[in-house]
C-alpha cells in the first residue's frame, strides 16, 4: 500500500481514523495524506451562508490548525512521509476530489463527523464518498 489518504474534522470518529490510518500506513511505510476540510457552507440552504462562513472563516482556520497539532503527534516518529492538506468547500466534494487527485489505496475517515446527528450510523459525507469512489474506504466507529 503506497498511499493512505486520511481525512479528519477534530471529531472523536476523525481522532480514532487517524489512529487506524497510521497503523495501517505504518505496516507499509507508506505516503500518508492528511486532509481537513473547512466547510464554506457553500451546500447550506441559507442566503446568508457565505457571509457566516467569512465571519468564521479565521476561527474554522485556527481551528484546522490546532487539528494538524494533533496529526503530529498522532504521527511523531512514523517511518513512512505525511502531508497535510487543508481546503475549503463542501467536506464529501472536496474529499472526492482529492481522493481522485492523489489516487490514494485507501481512504480512511470517521463514520461521523462535527455534525452532532447522534443516531445515524454512518454520516452523510463518509456515506457520500463511500458511493461516489471506487478506492476503498475505511470507515471508522
Amino acid at each position: 500500500m503506497r498511499k493512505v489518504l486520511v481525512t479528519t474534522d477534530g471529531s472523536k470518529y476523525a481522532e480514532k481514523g487517524l489512529e487506524h490510518g497510521r497503523k495501517i500506513a505504518e505496516k507499509f511505510c507508506s505516503e500518508v495524506i492528511v486532509l481537513n476540510v473547512i466547510d464554506d457552507f457553500s451546500n447550506a440552504y441559507l442566503d446568508d451562508s457565505v457571509y457566516l462562513f467569512q465571519l468564521s472563516k479565521d476561527v474554522l482556520e485556527k481551528n484546522a490548525k490546532i487539528i494538524l497539532q494533533e496529526v503530529e503527534h498522532v504521527f511523531e516518529g512514523f517511518c513512512g512521509s505525511i502531508t497535510t492538506l487543508v481546503k475549503n468547500g463542501d467536506p464529501a466534494k472536496v474529499i472526492i476530489e482529492t481522493i481522485e487527485e492523489e489516487e490514494p489505496d485507501l481512504v480512511v475517515m470517521g463514520s461521523k463527523g462535527l455534525t452532532g446527528i447522534k443516531k445515524v450510523a454512518i454520516g452523510s459525507v463518509s456515506n457520500k464518498v463511500l458511493n461516489h469512489t471506487k478506492v476503498p474506504v475505511l470507515i471508522i466507529r
